[in-house]
């Protein structure tokens, strides 16, 4: 991210650059995830420089609510075409392999405009409406239930590696179609892309992640191949029969692309950090967790308020199509933006007492974490499906869950997220 050759990232005559964002104050909150620091550096930028220019990571970051609102609603102006950064930061033998694949280059609904994102996107939307979710969660459920039966017997626990993880993998797994026989082989491919498209992998494991890529390319390949001949009751078998009836314009390229990133890559780990994020920040005042049991009806502003305050990500990243003006600064065509969505959902312009945890909070529903405009999640029903099941199973199982008290709390690496890696659980 921070060296995107194909894309002009310069800031220009009367850029803004921020004196208080320092290369240390880089390194220790923006590139440190869990940063104890992050939200008070946030606040300031807002307050003193909330359109500026760095240097270290070669964007141009903005952090108010308005303006990171505004960015996210012009998808023409600002679109959503990032995947040229992660090619441009590898070395060319990488790029390479990686210019070779569908996921990086064929058309996607998560890095394409109008109208291309259009007829991508129409033939699912029903499948992940609030209706069409419904009907999986006798599905979702029982996937929950088998998983929490499996809950280590003893504490302590690790929520992320004992529980969150696994269920949020078999889920996406088994809904897509793919072989619950393949599992470790499909997250090793989902390794691969999780860490290009969300961390930053190390330079000498690189080469093979991509080659990794390729071939998980070729084994969705045959995966489409095989329920085109014989279709079951999942999403691969519901699109690929919507295309042989006409009812949607896919090319193969663009399926895989699909499968590959909509759905496997974006699906996996950010619903398990969801359902890891909102435990934290209920056991964390023990009467929530409390709450929320006697009162189940609760469940949506936890939800939601959980990931105002404590996203899974720091932003979205864009790339100008024109000159652009945001909260009165310019930034010139072609250059990269990070709007900061943990920023703006902090915004003490927009949410009054913004640290504060407060479902019942007024415009809630204004929430960023799941974007706005053209690239609004698409998973959303089904982020809130898989988190309420999987909550409703461990509180079920286990109701006196706490958190062990001291335990360093380790995140997940990469620049853009926000997310435990380890939280640990004891009863």
């Amino acid at each position: 991210m921070s060296e995107p050759s194909d894309i002009t990232t310069g800031a220009g005559a009367g850029a803004d650059h921020c004196p208080a964002l320092s290369p240390e104050s880089i390194s220790t909150t923006f590139l440190t995830p869990g940063s104890p620091g992050l939200h008070p550096l946030l606040k300031r930028l807002r307050d003193e420089a909330p359109v500026f220019f760095s240097e270290e990571l070669g964007t141009w970051v903005v952090t108010r609510y308005d303006d990171v609102a505004g960015i996210l609603k012009d998808a023409e102006l600002f679109p959503s075409s990032t995947r040229s950064f992660i090619l441009a930061g590898v070395p060319a033998e990488v790029r390479e392999v990686l210019e070779d694949t569908c996921t990086f280059t064929a058309p996607n609904m998560g890095f394409d405009g109008a109208p291309v994102h259009e007829r991508l996107r129409r033939p699912v939307t029903q499948y992940f409406s609030h209706r069409g979710v419904a009907r999986l969660e006798s599905r979702i459920t029982g996937i929950a239930e088998r998983h929490v039966r499996a809950f280590p017997a003893a504490p302590p626990a690790d929520l992320v590696e004992a529980y969150a993880r696994p269920l949020s993998a078999d889920i996406v797994i088994e809904l897509a179609g793919l072989p619950a026989t393949d599992h470790d082989r499909i997250l090793r491919y989902h390794r691969a892309l999780n860490d290009f498209f969300f961390g930053q992998p190390p330079e000498h494991l690189q080469l093979g992640y991509a080659k990794d890529v390729k071939e998980w390319e070729g084994y969705l390949a045959g995966v489409i191949a095989e329920r085109r001949r014989a279709p079951r009751d999942d999403l691969i078998s519901l699109l690929t029969r919507k295309v042989a009836r006409g009812e949607a314009q896919y090319s193969d390229e663009e399926l895989i692309s699909f499968f590959s990133f909509d759905i496997v890559t974006a699906g996996i780990r950010p619903t398990g950090f969801a359902l890891v994020n909102l435990c934290n920040e209920l056991l964390s005042e023990p009467e929530r967790w409390e709450s929320l049991r006697e009162e189940p009806a609760r469940f949506d502003g936890l939800f939601h308020e959980t990931l105002r305050r404590s996203g899974l990500a720091l932003g979205v990243f864009r790339k100008t199509a024109a000159d652009a003006q945001v909260g009165g600064v310019a930034i010139p065509a072609g250059a990269a933006v990070w709007a900061l969505t943990a920023s703006a959902n902090r915004d003490e312009r927009h949410f009054p007492h913004p640290d504060a945890f407060d479902p019942h909070r007024p415009l809630l529903g204004s929430s960023l974490h799941f974007s706005q405009g053209l690239h609004y999640c698409l998973g959303v029903n089904l982020a809130r499906m898989v988190t309420r099941a999987g909550l409703t199973a461990l509180m079920r199982h286990r109701p006196g869950l706490r958190l062990v008290r001291g335990q360093e709390r380790v995140y997940e690496p990469g620049i853009n997220v926000i997310a435990p890696a380890r939280l640990l659980l004891e009863w």
